[in-house]
């Protein structure tokens, strides 16, 4: 293929792989730094029968900050990654404009070493999850044990208790988590009832398509109730946290591999005669 041709490959893949990592960049940092986490949490949370201001501004911080918490190791790593390959795609671009072989020696030092960098952390997560299992348990924890009550209108509260909803489960390892918590209320009001002596959590309690109580009376009754949700929380957040990260890790795969044929198209460019 002549040169001139190689080149504009080269260029093309360079804009592909540079807008994909600049779009995980952004993604990153919005979700990390901005109250856009805050909005996509507000429609699931709308769906309790309770009344929430979300013009709060403690109460959309705190949502921040709980979902930036729970997302930076995954994110942090992702945005520095991004960021690289960004900036060598945008250096890929402007050196396929000349024959510069110390440009091109350059590039593919660059190059090896995010990729390398990249390939280290797949293969070290694929091959053992456990820090992010360990960093979302420990989350985990940290919000069952500063539980207070829906109506508290809590961040961790609201959090936790759509968690809890969506997962059908209660507390960190069972029910029995919130009976000698410190900051657990006794009291809570949900869909226009006010319950006293209350025993668990309103979310702990089973629930209809639109959030309704099947038994109006379970956050009262005893702990052993049919309408409860008895298992903990610990496997099942953890496990469909890591099952959405491995996928996020095999979807990176991709520029890896757009990442290999920037580079043999610059090699093609450079060593390779007409």
């Amino acid at each position: 293929m002549p040169r001139s041709k190689v080149r504009y490959a080269f260029k093309v893949l360079n804009v592909i792989t540079g807008i994909i990592c600049f779009a995980v960049l952004l993604l990153g940092g919005i979700l990390l730094w901005s109250k856009v986490s805050v909005n996509i949490m507000q429609p699931r949370l709308m769906k309790l029968r309770i009344q929430i201001n979300f013009n709060s501004a403690p109460l959309r911080n705190g949502l921040k900050y709980t979902v930036r918490n729970l997302l930076n190791p995954v994110f942090f790593p992702a945005i520095i990654t991004s960021a690289c390959y960004v900036c060598l795609c945008v250096y890929g671009y402007f050196i396929s404009f000349n024959r510069s072989v110390t440009f091109f020696l350059i590039y593919e030092v660059l190059f090896s070493v995010c990729v390398i960098v990249h390939f280290s952390m797949l293969v070290a997560f694929l091959r053992d999850s456990t820090s992010i299992v360990k960093h979302v348990e420990r989350d985990l924890e940290k919000l069952v044990n500063a539980y207070v009550s829906l109506s508290s209108m809590k961040p961790d509260s609201l959090f936790l208790g759509y968690i809890m909803i969506h997962l059908q489960c209660c507390g960190f390892r069972d029910e029995y988590d919130f009976y000698d918590s410190t900051h657990f209320a006794y009291e809570d009001v949900y869909d226009g009832v006010k319950y006293e002596n209350v025993f668990l959590p309103v979310p702990c309690c089973k629930m209809n398509s639109t959030y309704q109580l099947l038994n109006p009376h379970c956050p009262i009754g005893n702990l052993t109730s049919i309408h409860q949700y008895t298992k903990g929380c610990r496997q099942p957040f953890s496990s469909t946290f890591v099952r959405y990260v491995v996928y996020f890790a095999y979807s990176s795969t991709l520029v890896i591999i757009l990442g290999d044929y920037d580079f043999k198209s610059l090699h093609n460019c450079f060593c390779n005669q007409t």
